[in-house]
């Protein structure tokens, strides 16, 4: 629904321009304010829209969050997390066609980053800046990993020798590889899932909503016009009141229906989404199945 932001912005192009536009955004308004508080008489869309349109709200408002929840699944470190998105929006701006932001990403000397999709592999003399980008996942260990590294120096100090210096030994070297296991199963996950699941509709909801503002100014206008046929009091206003009736109800029924086509489109492509969500799922089998594989070999080790 159109709200003050909106009707705000109509104002200023309104206001920017001399002659019709001015009146336009005048008569906006009055017709806005009017409705607020009931005074007005309000063109309604018909149901088939309302349900259609809130249908592609609700998707694109539940896809956003279930992407926001499965990258704070897939790395629960917030700031890791934050760097990540960071190291994303400086990788997206290296190759946009907006220059000033290809020459603010440039300047960035140093990218650190956890995903193998953003910023630049640390090696041991510093950052490889080659081709802009380097595998940074094998920079920042995994819990798996953290785990299996403490328990193998501690064994190792111990004695490997001993019965509990070679039991941390096996079970440390289990969790350093599964750490690796772990970092292959988050770059599936990201290239077959979360990446396409979060960007998928993103340019087509983008484009619903500036179409959506379009329809609600096209109403605004068209019933600022129908209210000043009703308060017409000569002859010669009536009929060029109707006019701009005639006109603004054109202008209204084009904007409704490209609105409605893309509204469509988007409920359509929706079922897509599904695809995605086999991707996690298949993903979540793999790893889980090459883990439990991993660990009970070791568990079979240490029965002996």
């Amino acid at each position: 629904n159109l709200n003050m932001d909106d009707l705000g912005q109509s104002l200023r192009e309104g206001l920017g321009t001399l002659g019709s536009m001015s009146v336009k955004g005048f008569d906006r308004a009055k017709q806005f304010s009017q409705e607020k508080m009931g005074n007005a008489v309000k063109t309604e869309f018909d149901l088939e829209y309302i349900q259609l349109s809130s249908r592609v709200e609700a998707t694109q408002t539940n896809i956003n969050k279930s992407a926001n929840a499965a990258r704070n699944f897939l790395q629960p470190n917030a700031a890791a997390r934050l760097e990540d998105m960071f190291n994303e929006k400086v990788t997206a701006a290296e190759t946009s066609t907006n220059a000033n932001l290809r020459d603010i990403a440039g300047k960035i000397p140093i990218r650190l980053g956890a995903w193998p999709w953003s910023g630049r592999e640390k090696t041991a003399t510093g950052y490889n800046f080659e081709n802009g980008r380097g595998n940074a996942l094998e920079t920042r260990s995994t819990y798996s990993e953290i785990l299996g590294t403490h328990m193998k120096s501690g064994g190792t100090e111990i004695g490997d020798n001993t019965q509990i210096g070679g039991s941390l030994v096996e079970v440390g070297d289990t969790f350093i590889r599964m750490g690796k296991m772990e970092k292959e199963y988050l770059k599936d996950v990201y290239d077959n899932f979360f990446k396409p699941f979060s960007n998928h509709l993103q340019v087509e909801w983008t484009n619903i909503n500036t179409e959506k503002r379009r329809l609600d100014l096209a109403r605004l206008d068209l019933d600022a016009a129908k209210s000043k046929v009703r308060g017409a009091r000569t002859p010669e206003a009536m009929q060029q009141n109707e006019q701009k009736v005639r006109e603004s109800q054109a202008a209204f029924d084009r904007q409704y229906e490209q609105t409605k086509i893309l509204l469509t489109d988007a409920d359509r492509k929706s079922a897509e989404f599904t695809n995605h969500l086999e991707e996690l799922v298949r993903s979540q089998i793999n790893f889980h199945e090459n883990a439990k594989k991993l660990l009970e070999e070791t568990y079979a080790k240490m029965k002996k």
